[in-house]
């Protein structure tokens, strides 16, 4: 049986609201995809609230949405030919990630986020938890090409960092927030508003609970197939982030790559 007709017969099993119709309808033109989404990129593409998504698995029979796309999933991988290793949906679907990261790239929130970026000294980065890697992966070569880069990775001392960052003339700051969201973060950003602080925030979803919080919002969807998330789409949307930045003055990033280069021989390793 086709995924699509399993959740067909599924939706007529049940007695389904209006709103709920609709939404397994528009469901069943986003497969295989649709059963590798959250809850709030199945609302967004459906035009719904991440609620309505939640009430309607709870409509279909399950305890929650994640029993729901488990099924969902089963459903799918089971529809091809022989079966599909999760590794290789991972992998499709972190394809399809990347594919859809075009569109932000060339969208107008990405020149706003590099004019804020590029035009700030120093430059904050933060990222507390699982965001704590892509922020010092992001500072790391930041720091090639500015000349004042602060990192916040500590929950305990991020709001210090904010606030050292404003008294320090900082106009903007970068912020990573990936799932889960911690709450810290986003104490951060209603920090940096009230400091009048602009904000850019790279984070997994356009309907986060904190995007109000946001003057800028990057999307790079994580992939939720393997046990732990995959950043892979953050990585290359914050490295073309950087990239742009480093575009906006390339004499100066010129001369600071420069200066570095002369510094490796120190450190490298060459066989």
């Amino acid at each position: 049986m086709r995924a699509e007709d399993w959740l067909l017969d599924l939706a007529r099993r049940h007695r389904l609201s209006p709103t709920q119709r609709q939404i397994v309808q528009r469901m069943l033109g986003m497969f295989p995809d649709v059963a590798f989404e959250s809850t709030s990129e199945i609302a967004e593409r459906t035009g719904v609230s991440q609620p309505t998504v939640t009430r309607l698995a709870v409509a279909l029979g399950f305890a929650g949405f994640a029993e729901f796309r488990a099924a969902l999933r089963a459903a799918v991988l089971d529809s091809r030919p022989g079966g599909r290793p999760v590794r290789s949906t991972a992998v499709d679907r972190e394809i399809a990630n990347l594919d859809g990261l075009r569109a932000e790239l060339a969208g107008d929130r990405m020149r706003e986020a590099v004019r804020l970026l590029a035009g700030t000294t120093p430059l904050g980065v933060l990222g507390l938890r699982a965001s704590a890697a892509l922020a010092q992966y992001f500072g790391y070569f930041a720091r090639r090409i500015r000349p004042a880069v602060t990192l916040g990775t500590d929950a305990g001392t991020v709001n210090d960092t904010v606030l050292e960052l404003h008294q320090q003339g900082a106009t903007a700051l970068l912020t990573f927030a990936m799932p889960r969201y911690p709450a810290a973060t986003v104490a951060a950003l209603r920090l940096a508003r009230r400091l009048d602080l602009r904000t850019v925030v790279l984070t997994d979803s356009a309907l986060v609970p904190f995007a109000a919080e946001a003057d800028v919002l990057l999307v790079a969807p994580v992939s939720s197939e393997l046990v732990f998330d995959s950043h892979a789409t953050a990585v290359l949307l914050a490295m073309s982030l950087l990239d742009e930045i480093a575009r906006t003055d390339p004499q100066r990033t010129q001369q600071r790559l420069e200066a570095h280069e002369a510094l490796v021989d120190r450190w490298i390793h060459d066989a």
